[in-house]
């Protein structure tokens, strides 16, 4: 076959060729897919465990005495000029239960000891009175939280409380001391039996937890506490031979203002743990097949 001949043969046979070719090679269309973003997590409903230590700061209040006449047998009300309860350390454990993302609630029992100091004047000024005891306490408390919205590992919250303290009083020393010399005053120092009593309590708390795992919490918070009044302490052992009965000293109560840290531990698993965005991811279709 001569050179002409090979080339237009080869040029005939691409012509009929070439839409066989054309025929299997099927190009599919560019469908880049939605970037992916994380769902968000379901929130996850159970029990939990909870273990806290606060900071109470100093608390001022107000009380009341009585002083007992023994030549005539009765007593005399007087007020407190001042009671103040030192700040301390706290300590609190608690079980509750996660009703869904936002909602929780658990009960607590809490521990606190702290002294406590009494000043006042008597008798138009001539005579102060300078009261100092220890006061011990259990604290059994109903919380209800809000958990408000999740920014990554960070949920802040606020919430509430009802309960119950059982508030102990140890021994009151008392000194009282005549100013100005007055007739007929003397000097005075005496033991009192402190009392005990069950007092109404409620708290407002607010603050915020982080995500340490999906079910381990890191709470941090600031509580505002409200502890009714009560009986502080009994009269001394002269009085009680002269005739006095019942209670002789009554704090009218405190607001405690308190720090808090402490971890929580949930059962039920995640609860709008932190889940990082997936990288968007594009389909370029399958490459093109020849035959």
């Amino acid at each position: 076959m001569t050179c002409t001949k090979r080339i237009l043969f080869a040029s005939f046979y691409t012509v009929l060729a070439g839409p066989a070719f054309a025929a299997d090679y099927e190009p599919v269309p560019f469908q880049p897919e939605m970037p992916a973003v994380a769902a968000p997590v379901a929130a996850a409903s159970g029990w939990y465990l909870r273990g806290d230590v606060g900071h109470s700061f100093d608390a001022k209040g107000d009380g009341s005495y009585d002083v007992w006449d023994r030549d005539s047998g009765t007593a005399t009300e007087f007020d407190y000029d001042e009671i103040k309860l030192r700040g301390n350390t706290d300590f609190s454990v608690g079980v509750g239960y996660r009703f869904n993302q936002h909602f929780r609630a658990d009960a607590t029992l809490a521990y606190w000891k702290r002294d406590v100091f009494g000043s006042s004047s008597a008798f138009d000024g001539t005579v102060t009175f300078d009261d100092t005891s220890k006061a011990s306490a259990w604290e059994m408390m109903a919380n209800a939280y809000v958990d408000l919205i999740t920014w990554g590992k960070v949920t802040p919250y606020i919430g509430g409380g009802l309960g119950f303290t059982r508030v102990k009083y140890g021994t009151m020393k008392n000194r009282s001391w005549c100013n100005g010399g007055a007739p007929g005053c003397v000097d005075y120092w005496a033991d009192h039996g402190g009392l005990s009593s069950t007092r109404f309590t409620w708290a407002l708390m607010a603050g915020m937890t982080v995500d340490i795992t999906s079910s381990t919490k890191l709470d941090f918070g600031y509580r505002y506490s409200h502890i009714k009044g009560g009986k502080a302490f009994g009269w001394d052992a002269s009085d009680l031979a002269a005739g006095a009965t019942g209670t002789q000293g009554r704090d009218d109560g405190f607001g405690v203002h308190q720090v808090r840290a402490g971890l929580r531990y949930e059962f039920g698993g995640a609860q709008a743990a932190y889940q990082p965005e997936p990288l968007p991811v594009y389909n370029e279709g399958p490459a093109p097949v020849y035959k």
